[in-house]
């Protein structure tokens, strides 16, 4: 490929939409996916036997950008509903409404029911509601994202409100309901305030990717979707600094990181490049920021001082003398 052999507009963003729909699995994404498989064989059992224990849930935590919404997402996609009759839900997702009270709460869970309710009907005439057309849909799971919100920015006597709705949810007489509630790192100071709603929690992480675990991996990853693309890859690339670089640039988050390469495929073919170099992914990190040149990590030689956002869920690297950073231990 040449600059005068362009891959066309349609024909990039073709690509682009390919590229975005070929999972690749952060490394929480399969203790997630037994759990979720756990919770789900449990409530097959109990409705084979004829029995009602109260419900269970799953919290993923993790930083914006790290991949648990499109991990999860995935998830209910492949929840086998074979058996459900028509008008029935094996599982709805909503995200947590800002401010996230009692009645916000339950009137997106029943939208996500497929009931409207009036706006003049009470908070508790509500919960009734959720509760009736839980039963009545066969629902057996819902996903709250964004669940930081559910603390929300009311009074205590409002928090503890919904912490109370969400308990009630797990304990719904003959149709007690699963939760997976997905969000930020305030997520786990919310749930873990409330000892019996904490018990009844898994909590996993997506934890930061970073440099000195995951050079190979991101290294192989790159490579992958490049080779997708049927794009070589450029000599640049193979430098021992390009991974860190790439993950400075995405905040150490998964889900980021897979964008920025995306991206930065995606720039190569619009232009023509005939293999996908560090310059590509300074080009996309430019707009996709705005930064300027002296901001972007794949260009200015000390980019592990630049300030991209990078995940508080883990500390700094350890500095030395005159506050110098750490060196990767390179590829292992």
């Amino acid at each position: 490929m040449t600059s005068e052999h362009h891959t066309p507009p349609d024909q990039v963003a073709r690509i682009a939409v390919s590229l975005r729909k070929h999972f690749v699995a952060h490394p929480g994404y399969e203790t997630v996916r037994l759990l979720f498989r756990e919770i789900m064989d449990k409530r097959q059992a109990e409705l084979d036997l004829g029995l009602s224990a109260e419900g269970r849930g799953i919290a993923v935590i993790g930083e914006s950008g790290s991949g648990k919404t499109t991990a999860i997402q995935r998830i209910l996609r492949r929840i086998d509903a074979a058996d459900a009759e028509s008008g029935e839900f094996r599982w709805i997702s909503i995200r947590v409404p800002t401010p996230a009270t009692q009645k916000d709460l339950a009137r997106a869970i029943l939208h996500a029911l497929a009931f409207q309710i009036q706006s003049n009907t009470t908070a508790s005439r509500m919960w009734e509601l959720v509760n009736f057309h839980l039963h009545l849909r066969k629902c057996w799971l819902i996903h709250l994202d964004e669940g930081q919100e559910l603390g929300g920015r009311g009074s205590e006597v409002e928090k503890a409100g919904v912490i109370n709705a969400l308990k009630s949810l797990m304990q719904i007489p003959d149709w007690p309901t699963n939760l997976v509630v997905s969000g930020t790192p305030e997520l786990h100071d919310l749930l873990t305030q409330d000892p019996q709603l904490s018990r009844r929690f898994f909590i996993t992480r997506f934890l930061p990717v970073t440099e000195f675990d995951a050079c190979d991996d991101v290294a192989e990853l790159v490579a992958r979707y490049a080779g997708l693309a049927d794009l070589p890859l450029a000599p640049d690339l193979a430098d021992m600094e390009f991974v860190p670089r790439l993950l400075h640039a995405g905040r150490e988050q998964f889900g980021i990181v897979v964008e920025l390469i995306i991206g930065a495929i995606t720039r190569a073919l619009a232009d023509g490049t005939p293999a996908l170099g560090g310059k590509d992914f300074a080009r996309f990190y430019a707009e996709r920021t705005g930064e300027v040149a002296g901001r972007n990590p794949f260009l200015v030689p000390d980019f592990r001082s630049l300030n991209t956002g990078r995940s508080p869920m883990e500390p700094d690297p350890p500095t030395g003398p005159k506050g110098r950073s750490r060196k990767p231990r390179g590829r292992r």
